[in-house]
């Protein structure tokens, strides 16, 4: 355990230094008043305060450096005992390292294709919603397209279709992901749910992506009210 901090060290060095500029000072001014008492008793102060503040610091470089060197000797020596754990841990961690980048690439694959798809959709929605406006079919009857800030929309025999956005689609997907695996409550939930613009299947006409499998929900123990907590 270091008990001298290289803080402490240069603490000292620095108020022996300052020590040492106030002595030089004075013997400057005595050698100027050669006979001025007050200088002289002043000059003999401040002499033995530099001493002491330099051998102190000495003292401090020189515990902290041995309590440096001991506690090396000190690592190495749990180092070399715990060798195989260490090799352990680099073998594992490696490992699981590498799983972990593995799955990262193909989640991104997934999203990427997940956002073509998206706007491949959009594409498909907007060109039969002009079709369908081009032959005078509106979305007031059984069948028709229109458009407005939100996107196009598609009626085929009273079957919707809407332009879902591949950002709302991304989040969307983002958010069931993140709610059902990060513990509750969670920021990165609340921000996906209601700051980035996702897609809400139960808010549409059409009800797209509401047929999605469930995301099977990670179990955490169940967080208890601050005033049981602190009543133990």
């Amino acid at each position: 355990m270091i008990t001298i901090t290289a803080a402490d060290v240069e603490q000292a060095e620095s108020q022996a230094a300052a020590a040492e500029r106030e002595r030089v000072a004075l013997e400057l001014e005595l050698k100027a008043k050669p006979f001025s008492e007050i200088t002289g008793r002043k000059l003999t102060d401040a002499s033995m305060q530099a001493a002491q503040l330099a051998a102190r610091a000495t003292t401090l470089r020189e515990q902290h450096e041995r309590e440096v060197a001991a506690k090396r000797e000190s690592r190495e020596e749990l180092e070399k005992a715990a060798a195989k754990d260490v090799v352990a841990a680099g073998k594992d961690l490696k490992a699981a390292r590498g799983r972990l980048e593995d799955a990262a690439e193909a989640a991104q694959r997934a999203l990427v294709e997940l956002m073509r798809q998206a706007e491949a959709y959009d594409v498909v929605v907007g060109q039969h919603a002009d079709v369908l406006v081009g032959r005078g079919l509106d979305l007031g009857g059984e069948s028709g397209g229109g458009r407005s800030f939100d996107g196009a929309s598609v009626k085929v025999r009273g079957t919707v279709y809407e332009s879902a956005g591949a950002g709302a689609v991304l989040v969307h997907v983002a958010h069931r992901v993140a709610e059902a695996r990060l513990p509750y409550p969670n920021h990165m939930v609340g921000i996906l749910e209601y700051n980035c613009g996702r897609l809400v299947p139960e808010e549409r006409g059409d009800g797209l992506l509401s047929g999605l499998s469930r995301v099977e929900p990670v179990v955490y123990p169940e967080v208890p009210p601050l005033r049981s907590a602190m009543q133990g």
